[in-house]
């Protein structure tokens, strides 16, 4: 309630302002009313594409702080990753942009193997990214691969399940195919119990993805494959 009406304020605040300066300008220059309403519909414009304009630039240079960050996370450097995706995070006004960085922030913590952690913040976001197909995509990825680690399989195959449709649209994508490929040979392992050619296809993974982050994914895969 309090940011709302904060927001009503400013708009009023703002809103009188500019009247008070087109009324300024009327008596100032004498100016009838059909060209007061010229100037009226061409200053709102202006205001208009000035607003459109500061706010995409806002949003492209966090965006591209928030990308830069990525290579951390490859080198499994997590508390770096977290450090400084936490102070963008608090940084930010845009709530889109607040929920990328909280979403990737999971990813660090998964890495950390604060699983329970990463579920809890994965779960919260849901209201707030689920008119995002590419964003919600990702959630539901990482809240999978989290059920999964900590063996709460039902879970992570009722998910994948519900899922199916919103994955399909991304499983070729050349930035996600890696994720997808380890969750499937998690799937495969722990919900249908199929163990052969896994080892094969860690492998082949391994060599197509060398970041330190996803060795691990893999080290512990293999784990998993002699326990059964």
């Amino acid at each position: 309630m309090k940011k709302i009406s904060k927001s009503i304020i400013i708009s009023l605040i703002l809103g009188i302002l500019f009247g008070l300066i087109l009324l300024f300008i009327k008596l100032r220059f004498q100016l009838s009313e059909e060209e007061t309403m010229r100037i009226y519909i061409f200053l709102s414009i202006a205001v208009l594409l000035i607003s459109v304009i500061i706010n995409l630039s806002y949003n492209f240079v966090y965006a591209r702080k928030i990308n830069a960050l990525t290579p951390l996370l490859g080198e499994a450097k997590y508390d770096e990753y977290l450090e400084k995706i936490t102070a963008i995070r608090d940084k930010v006004k845009s709530k889109h942009l607040r929920s990328i960085a909280e979403l990737n922030r999971t990813a660090a913590l998964t890495g950390k193997k604060e699983y329970g952690a990463a579920v809890e913040i994965l779960k919260e976001l849901e209201p707030r990214v689920k008119k995002m197909p590419s964003v919600e995509m990702v959630r539901r990825l990482n809240l999978c691969l989290n059920y999964f680690y900590l063996k709460e399989y039902k879970e992570a195959e009722t998910l994948y399940k519900d899922s199916e449709a919103l994955f399909g649209k991304y499983k070729e994508n050349a930035f996600y195919k890696k994720n997808f490929s380890i969750l499937d040979m998690f799937l495969d392992l722990c919900c249908y119990g199929k163990k052969e050619g896994v080892a094969e296809r860690i492998q082949e993974a391994r060599r197509m993805y060398p970041e330190k982050q996803l060795q691990e994914d893999f080290d512990y895969l293999e784990g998993l494959l002699e326990e059964r």
